[in-house]
């Protein structure tokens, strides 16, 4: 796909048109606990948006960093959801194969929406396990945390299903919750 319909399929999500509203003061980039770790700021990474580098965008490894702590969004004077933006990013990267080959936190993010999708909440566990299978070296290394985790009960092998769990798992396809669902 070219750059100019990944750009204008970008725009037309729910929140794609609100970068138009950067006006580049890097609050965002300033306010992120992660951007040493990514290739490009929010800032930049707006800015190749913009300029129409949709696919450099997409194959960046820096929406893959953004924990959703929402200093960015709390601190941008154009309330520009950056949060969002990223998700979206992620989702768009996904759908074209243009997650970068080289990082490892799409596997750790897929490993987290598989657990939520499943069962609804957050399973540390389980999370690890499914990241574990594909970077076995990674896992290992993070034994002696588990096992400090466990010691300390803080760590539960199995996950409790929340109530209205299909409540929950309509919710991202925007669909309308019927109470029986509950």
């Amino acid at each position: 796909m070219d750059e100019k319909n990944l750009q204008d399929i970008f725009y037309d999500t729910v929140y794609g048109r609100k970068i138009l509203k950067c006006i580049q003061c890097g609050t965002c980039s300033a306010s992120c606990p992660l951007t040493e770790l990514m290739e490009h700021g929010p800032r930049e990474l707006f800015a190749l948006i913009r300029d129409g580098d949709m696919e450099k965008a997409l194959r960046s490894g820096t929406p893959w960093y953004c924990v959703s702590c929402y200093q960015c969004v709390a601190r941008c004077p154009q309330e520009i959801p950056v949060i969002d933006l990223m998700y979206c990013l992620k989702r768009m990267s996904k759908e074209y194969g243009l997650v970068p080959s080289s990082h490892k936190m799409p596997d750790l993010y897929h490993a987290f929406v598989q657990t939520v999708d499943h069962h609804g909440r957050i399973s540390e566990a389980l999370v690890m396990a499914r990241y574990g299978i594909m970077h076995p070296i990674d896992a290992f290394k993070n034994i002696s945390v588990a096992l400090e985790l466990l010691k300390r009960k803080r760590l539960e092998f199995f996950p409790r299903q929340i109530i209205g769990r299909r409540w929950v798992a309509q919710i991202p396809a925007g669909e309308k919750v019927s109470k029986d669902a509950q």
